[in-house]
């Protein structure tokens, strides 16, 4: 009776075991940035998923994902949200799993400006949302006409009233649309520089995070800055009345954060499955109604709370978002990030 006893004893641990192994296979880990975002994936993304797909989804806040996925801490994380650019230096860079589109089909759901391919055709990873980069005021300060258009930055009226970004973002992002609404683009970002040089003797201060310049923006310590749209929304939903998000009239930067896959991840059955839900317009129409992230699949509806934000139809948004080749970025990004460096510096002596 003992034997059997013994024998039922290691059959259980035998099954525990195999139980334990079978749950990890089923568990991945999403790196992404720490705040306020890692709550709006687990209520509008992962909360309906796992009971589902049978997959815990895990939420690693890290500063910076892509750094992340540069770094030996790699190959703890299953997936990660990255920007468009991002994105395609990880690829570039060889740090990232490549997909047949066979392996994504809800990506055929996706508006196909928002979808990174590499050279060869293959996918990247899944869009899950974009947001616009427009400019950002405090209505005690100054009223969305005073900001129509991004050459009102450099209007002297606001010497020391400006917030920038960091040269990492001002080159691919504040260069670039602001090369667009000068007469240039990406390939020729040279006006876009050029008004940067502009603006900067009214610059008060490069700013180091999204929570520094919430602070900046919402205390009036700055009348505007280029900024992302989610953000002010988030910043109104959560009692913040005195900001407000212009869209110049020369349009804004459409901006797309892509969830990828570092190279050798275990587990991508699980991440497919993950990656395959996400691009869906379910839980995409519950961000927008979350936080703002605005949808990239077509068939996701958008709260009309969240058009009142942003001040026109959603339709008529998309219209006027630029979306840039993101390939030349890329291509030319640390040359500009150097620019943009030296042109932060000469403002600041």
């Amino acid at each position: 009776m003992r034997r059997w006893s013994r024998i039922a004893v290691v059959a259980m641990g035998l099954m525990a075991v195999t139980s334990s192994f079978a749950a990890a296979q089923d568990s991945i880990t999403m790196a992404v940035w720490g705040g306020g975002g890692a709550q709006t994936w687990r209520e509008a993304f992962i909360k309906d998923f796992t009971p589902t797909a049978k997959v815990e989804v895990k939420i690693a806040e890290v500063p910076n994902p892509a750094g992340a996925l540069r770094s030996p801490a790699a190959s703890q994380y299953n997936v990660a949200l990255v920007t468009y650019f991002e994105a395609i230096a990880l690829a570039k860079a060889g740090l990232i799993e490549t997909f047949a589109s066979e392996e994504l089909p809800s990506l055929g759901e996706t508006d196909p400006r928002f979808v990174a391919k590499n050279p060869e055709g293959r996918l990247l990873g899944v869009p899950a949302y974009f947001t616009f980069y427009g400019i950002a005021i405090n209505t005690d300060l100054a009223k969305p006409e005073d900001f129509a258009s991004w050459r009102q930055l450099a209007d002297p009226k606001w010497k020391g009233r400006i917030a920038v970004t960091r040269p990492l973002y001002l080159a691919p992002y504040d260069a670039v649309i602001m090369a667009k609404a000068e007469g240039g683009d990406e390939s020729n970002i040279g006006p876009g520089f050029a008004l940067l040089r502009k603006i900067m003797p009214n610059v008060l201060t490069t700013y180091t995070s999204l929570a520094h310049m919430n602070t900046l923006l919402t205390r009036g310590e700055v009348a505007a800055v280029p900024f992302y749209a989610s953000r002010v929304t988030s910043l109104r939903r959560h009692g913040a009345k005195n900001v407000a998000m212009v869209l110049p009239r020369e349009g804004a930067l459409a901006l797309a954060y892509v969830v990828v896959v570092p190279k050798g991840a275990r587990n991508r059955a699980a991440s497919l499955k993950w990656m395959n839900y996400l691009s869906s317009a379910a839980p995409q129409a519950r961000a927008a109604g979350l936080d703002g992230w605005l949808p990239v699949n077509k068939g996701a509806s958008v709260p009309k709370t969240l058009e009142d934000d942003i001040g026109v139809p959603f339709r008529d948004l998309l219209a006027r978002l630029y979306t840039p080749d993101w390939n030349v970025i890329v291509a030319h990004n640390e040359e500009r990030i150097n620019e943009a460096e030296r042109i932060v510096a000469g403002a600041t002596r």
